[in-house]
Formats: C-alpha cells, sequence, structure tokens
C-alpha cells in the first residue's frame, strides 16, 4: 500500500474506521446500523464521507484498503449472516416445534409478522400469494358487513 493511501486511511474518523471493518466483514447497512446502535441512513453517509476520503467509488474497494492499512489478511467469505439456520424444522406441518421454539400453526401457514420464535421472513410462494389474498377477502368482508349495518339503520331511521 502506497504512502498516499496510508495518508488518507488515517484521515478517517474512529467510527468511519468502524463501519468499514463491518463491511469488510460482509454485514449490510441494516447489519452495521443495529450493531453501531445508529439508523442504516448514518451508516450510508459514513461510507459515502469514507469512499471520498480514500478516492475510491466502491464501498467494497473502502473497506478492503482500511483492512490492508489495518494489516488483516484476505476478506473472510461469509455471504451469510452466522445466526440464520434452518428455518424449518421439518416437511410437517401438523405443529411440530422447531429448535427455535416456533410451533408452527396446524393450517400450515405462518403470521405475515414477524413473532418471537421466527423473527425471519421465511415465507414460500404459496404463504406470499395467499396473505394478500385473505387480507383482502377480510377487507371486503368487514365493509361489506359495516354497509349491511348502515343500511339497517338507516331502514330504521326512516
Amino acid at each position: 500500500m502506497g504512502d498516499n493511501q496510508d495518508q488518507r486511511v488515517e484521515k478517517l474518523s474512529a467510527v468511519q474506521v468502524e463501519t468499514l471493518r463491518h463491511v469488510f466483514a460482509h454485514r449490510s447497512s441494516k447489519e452495521i446500523a443495529r450493531i453501531m446502535g445508529v439508523s442504516p441512513h448514518t451508516v450510508d453517509e459514513r461510507l459515502r464521507r469514507a469512499n471520498r476520503i480514500l478516492g475510491v467509488t466502491s464501498r467494497i474497494d473502502a473497506a478492503r484498503i482500511v483492512a490492508a492499512s489495518a494489516g488483516n489478511g484476505p476478506q473472510p467469505l461469509i455471504y451469510q449472516a452466522p445466526q440464520l439456520g434452518p428455518q424449518f424444522a421439518s416437511a410437517d406441518d401438523s405443529g411440530a416445534s422447531h429448535e427455535s421454539g416456533y410451533r408452527f400453526p396446524k393450517t400450515g401457514i405462518g403470521y405475515p409478522f414477524p413473532t418471537r420464535g421466527r423473527p425471519y421472513n421465511s415465507h414460500g410462494r404459496r404463504e406470499r400469494i395467499l396473505w394478500p389474498i385473505l387480507i383482502a377477502f377480510g377487507t371486503i368482508m368487514a365493509f361489506a358487513a359495516l354497509y349491511s349495518v348502515l343500511l339497517g339503520l338507516g331502514a330504521m331511521l326512516t
């Protein structure tokens, strides 16, 4: 690494260097924000400023420069967050318990929102299609019930 790049790395703030170390470990802006306790927009702004200081256009290039100046070895080959594991216990959706404590509903379709036992989105194609249809049907039924109540009240008042 040239002296010019070493001087540029020294111009980076401590939080920019820390952010670039997380980028070097293949973390997304959302993951970095969660770790550092800031918003993803703050992370992206820190990365943009670090890119300008280092004279690069890619966050990966900036992370490699910082890692090389710190004497780190090659970039780790992690393309998936380490906390991710098997998302389903088995093909049997009969209410079997998962390692994380999540119980599959007997209907075979998971909830459309995160829960304590299932904080990630693991819906399949069937669930991604079925939930909007069910929500639309429920909305139509609620408005139909409201309309019939209003018609009944109107008939009673006249």
